[in-house]
This record gives structure tokens, C-alpha cells and sequence, in this order.
């Protein structure tokens, strides 16, 4: 069995601003900071055998407390990044609805398959995720390991571990600085905790 410990980043400056940043790297605000602190003194205490994030800032600076008061060297993978948006990085979608209204609507049109320009589309996100996934679970059987990354890759593992499909990636509410606990034994997986954001209020 292994425990899964998924953290969304806290909440960025592009995330305040409402501008796509999937492979663009944006820093914590001053919110993310407090929910990166906050999130450190309530799992202080649980047992963590690993810990992965992507190579952005604002999954490393999340889990960064974290993984200094439990002495543990976090892994970087960039699999597990956030879907690619490409030509749309650091763009609201305002100004996309303003700039590019037949982008939008290959976007509505084409559902999972559509790719963003120079980007991915979500059907090869979730791929991406997925075999990375399959990868750690394997790796780390009879542990806790905690991962930090982004709400469309929590989403996808929750797809993932779920159903193996990404249909149902929409079902999933991922908010900044939420905790998702996830058990897995042998092919069966137990949601324990899902968007979980009350240690805020501790």
C-alpha cells in the first residue's frame, strides 16, 4: 500500500492576476507564502517517508518549510508539471476570448483533444502524469509520499488512480493550498481527504 499526500501550491501572483502559468514559473504571494507556513505546521507531525515537486518555484517554496522541519531532500519532476499552455503562458482568458476567439473555439469544440498552441493538450497531460505516476507508486510501495504540485495534475492523478481516464478530470475542485490524501493498494484507491483546506482556519 502506499499513503499519497497531494498538495496543490499555494497561491501565485499569476493566480491573483488570473493569467495561465502552467510551465511558466510564477512566485508565491504573499497569501501562498502564509498557506506554504500554515501547511508546514499542520503536517509537521505526519509521517512522510518522500517527497516530490515539480522544478517550479511555486511547488518548491510550498512544501520548502515542510521538508526542512522533517529533514527530508525533496525529488524535482518535471512530469508532473502543470499542462503546457504554450503560446497562451502568462495570458488571461480574457484576453485570449479578446485576441484569439478561433483558438476559443477549437478549445470548446475539441474538449480534451485540443492542444494549446506550441503547448499540450489535456489528453497528453494526463499521459504524462500518468505514467510518472505509475512510476513513484511503484517505486514507493509501503510508504507515505507526499507530492506538491499543480490543481490540473491533481486532478489528473485523481482521474487516474480512480478510473484510468481522464473524463472525469472536471469532477475534481483543486483549490490553492489544498490537501488530497489518497491510500493504494493493490489497484484499489481509498480518497481520504479531498480539497481539504481547513487547516487555514487552525
Amino acid at each position: 500500500m502506499i499513503k499519497l499526500i497531494l498538495i496543490r501550491h499555494g497561491v501565485t501572483v499569476c493566480n491573483e492576476g488570473g493569467a495561465l502559468s502552467g510551465f511558466k514559473d510564477s512566485i508565491l504571494s504573499e497569501k501562498g507564502k502564509s498557506q506554504a507556513s500554515k501547511i508546514a505546521e499542520y503536517l509537521k507531525d505526519e509521517d512522510i517517508d518522500k517527497i516530490y515537486t515539480t522544478p517550479l518555484s511555486r511547488t518548491k517554496d510550498t512544501i520548502k518549510k515542510l521538508a526542512e522541519i522533517k529533514n527530508i531532500q525533496t525529488e524535482e519532476t518535471s512530469l508532473l508539471n502543470e499542462i503546457n499552455f504554450g503560446d497562451f503562458e502568462g495570458l488571461s482568458f480574457k484576453i485570449i476570448e479578446e485576441k484569439y476567439p478561433k483558438e476559443v473555439e477549437k478549445m470548446i469544440k475539441e474538449g480534451f483533444e485540443y492542444k494549446y498552441p506550441n503547448g499540450e493538450s489535456l489528453k497528453e497531460t494526463f499521459v504524462r502524469v500518468k505514467n510518472e505516476m505509475s512510476k513513484i507508486i511503484n517505486d514507493n510501495d509501503n510508504s507515505t509520499v507526499l507530492i506538491c504540485s499543480h490543481g490540473g495534475t491533481i486532478r489528473n492523478i485523481i482521474s487516474y488512480l480512480i478510473c484510468n481516464d481522464y473524463k472525469y478530470h472536471w469532477n475534481f475542485k483543486i483549490d490553492n493550498g489544498s490537501i488530497t490524501e489518497i491510500e493504494v493498494d493493490n489497484n484499489f484507491a481509498v480518497i481520504n481527504k479531498l480539497n481539504d483546506t481547513s487547516y487555514m482556519n487552525m
